[in-house]
């Protein structure tokens, strides 16, 4: 039987239909509130995080102007150079970081852990690290570590001239030198532009090397020949310890231009390690000063000459070597009675020198001191150079008169000594000293002495070399040499003079017609004194050089006498290569070749060759032909006269 009033089952489909229709309305609200939330409420804010991420705003710096010498010889470059830092607030594990880095660099991890705190957002950890270290770095992949390219300055010829150059600091800024003086002109220029990165960050785009360039620094280029800086270099140093001084200087000037073409000073410095050697740097030929001693006879003659107090013939009783000046005495190194002018620079008469400069007066010596550039600044562009000491003519008594017409009671700069020995070497003209290369730029100078007062100097200071003077052994055989020994007592801190002394000769080659002026000093020798023997022989070196090199000997003269070098293995015949083969690993065959072709190849590998013997052929050398090139960048060359 069917039971009757019983309901039927409800249905429940449409309000499951409802609530899914409910909760999908939700969601989709939900998914356009956070649309709208990220898109116009966050927008702007998560516009500028993706900038952040795909795109980043990065500094483009030059490189620092180079410095060559006149031939084009790189002296100074920059190098791209890597450098490591950190964001600390991208690190996790400052320590693990810290740890990784210290065994990389050799630095301390403790060191390095206390510089990441939370807060910095950019921290140098290392700056020019070797490129070894950089790819360590790169392999480790550290969250937070970065690498930069910086530019390293070099010095591709090691000290040759290095308190000249100078160095720059950390940043690239020249702190000393032609470095500092030319900072405005070497320091690149820098720009900001914008790069885009992919989702590693890695960059899309840079500059164009042709842009890069832009940004560089000028060049400069100097009047210094490296070969004539190393011939003298190496003679300086054979001076100073020869005399066993504390340190010396070295100038080489062309006369008709008044181009520096060396500047020496010893012991050297190399500006690539300036942390290793600390107090060699300073630039002595700018900013040290010494009384010149019998160096200054000569200048004090020329401007009695050009008065009129005297003439080369006139004499002057010496008195027998001691003499006193209102209760100061002046001596002589020998007994001298009546000597001429001539003769009192020849033998170097203090008592001769006082008796002219006394008689011409202490207001007409001063003015041509003046026009002579002492007691100012030379104007060439070095940092600190020193104006000398020269007093005001109102203090100079008959005694300060007397001591100054021999050399003492003033101070000058070997520039300064420089610059007026210049002007009597060229005629009676004063011409300025350039370190810049500017060939096609006239030389302008002012007479200072008449052409024939300048003449009879140099006649003097050729019978100083020529005759039976001080200076006999700058000789050169065939070559007619003008100069002048100088030998000064230093005062003495507690006043008056003490036993040190400052030895020094000029040299003019040739005397008839002069083409380079050598200025060399040596400080506090120990092994005697007297200029003409301490230095002289040094100068008279170097002139052999730049005669041969500018082919102005005829022949080679025998000055020097060649090394002896007995092992077989260091000798080969003499013959003359017309091409010498220069590989990549090994030395080049330089037997037979000339002096300057030598040097030519040897500087431009960074090698500064020691050159024993004498004459303008390569008989020798060592290392020997098809050996490796030296590391320690040591090579010995000997020479011989004629090719075989």
């Amino acid at each position: 039987m069917t039971k009757t009033g019983s309901k039927p089952p409800k249905d429940r489909s449409r309000g499951k239909i409802l609530f899914a229709g409910v909760l999908f309305a939700l969601a989709l609200m939900g998914l356009w509130a956070r649309a709208y939330y990220v898109q116009v409420v966050k927008g702007p804010e998560y516009a500028k995080m993706a900038n952040r991420q795909y795109w980043a705003s990065e500094t483009v710096s030059g490189k620092r102007g180079e410095i060559f010498d006149r031939n084009g010889l790189l002296l100074a470059k920059s190098i791209a150079t890597p450098s490591v830092y950190v964001r600390p607030n991208e690190i996790k594990d400052p320590w693990t970081v810290s740890q990784r880095l210290g065994s990389i660099l050799g630095m301390s991890p403790k060191g390095l852990a206390s510089k990441m705190g939370p807060k910095k957002r950019f921290v140098w950890v290392a700056r020019k690290i070797s490129d070894a270290q950089a790819e360590a770095i790169k392999a480790e992949m550290l969250p937070g570590v970065y690498l930069e390219t910086e530019n390293s300055r070099q010095y591709p010829q090691g000290h040759m001239a290095g308190q000249l150059l100078g160095f720059v600091n950390m940043d690239g800024h020249g702190i000393e030198g032609l470095e500092k003086s030319f900072n405005d002109l070497l320091l690149p220029s820098s720009t900001k532009y914008t790069v885009q990165k992919d989702a590693a960050g890695k960059r899309l785009s840079s500059l164009e090397s042709g842009d890069r360039s832009s940004f560089n620094g000028q060049d400069l280029r100097l009047t210094l020949d490296s070969q004539v800086q190393l011939a003298t270099e190496e003679a300086l140093a054979r001076s100073v310890i020869r005399a066993k001084g504390k340190s010396g200087m070295a100038l080489v000037v062309e006369v008709p231009t008044g181009d520096i073409l060396a500047w020496g000073h010893y012991p050297f410095f190399n500006p690539n390690a300036v942390k290793k050697i600390r107090g060699e740097w300073k630039n002595r030929m700018a900013v040290d000063i010494f009384e010149p001693g019998s160096t200054m006879k000569p200048i004090m003659v020329a401007a009695a000459l050009q008065e009129k107090v005297c003439t080369p013939g006139k004499e002057y009783y010496c008195e027998n070597g001691k003499w006193s000046v209102k209760g100061r005495r002046v001596k002589d190194t020998h007994k001298y009675e009546n000597l001429t002018v001539s003769k009192i620079i020849r033998y170097s008469s203090n008592i001769g020198a006082a008796k002219i400069g006394l008689e011409l007066g202490a207001a007409k010596l001063n003015r041509y001191l003046q026009d002579l550039g002492f007691g100012r600044r030379t104007g060439l562009p070095l940092p600190g150079e020193s104006a000398g000491l020269l007093n005001p003519v109102s203090q100079w008594k008959d005694v300060e008169l007397a001591n100054i017409s021999f050399g003492q009671g003033l101070a000058v700069t070997m520039l300064q000594l420089a610059d007026a020995y210049l002007c009597i070497a060229n005629d009676g003209v004063r011409l300025p000293l350039r370190l810049m290369h500017e060939a096609d730029k006239p030389v302008q100078g002012t007479r200072v002495f008449d052409s024939n007062v300048a003449k009879m100097v140099m006649a003097m200071m050729e019978e100083v070399v020529q005759e039976d003077g001080t200076g006999t052994q700058a000789r050169i055989e065939g070559v007619r040499v003008a100069g002048k020994t100088g030998t000064a007592q230093k005062a003495s801190p507690t006043g008056g003079y003490g036993g040190d002394y400052v030895a020094s000769f000029v040299a003019i080659f040739p005397a008839d017609k002069p083409r380079y002026l050598v200025c060399m000093m040596v400080d506090e020798p120990k092994a005697g004194h007297y200029g003409g023997v301490l230095v002289a022989p040094e100068v008279r070196n170097i002139g052999v050089q730049l005669l041969n090199s500018s082919g102005m000997l005829a022949e080679p003269v025998d000055a020097m006498q060649m090394a002896k070098v007995s092992p077989d293995r260091f000798s080969a015949p003499v013959k003359r290569s017309e091409h010498i083969s220069v590989d990549g690993e090994f030395m080049p065959d330089l037997q037979g070749a000339t002096v300057r072709e030598a040097l030519e190849i040897l500087v431009a590998r960074g090698i500064v060759p020691s050159v024993k013997g004498q004459g303008v052929i390569i008989e020798k050398q060592k290392p020997l032909p098809g050996e490796k090139w030296p590391a320690d960048k040591k090579c010995q060359l000997w020479l011989t006269g004629q090719p075989g």
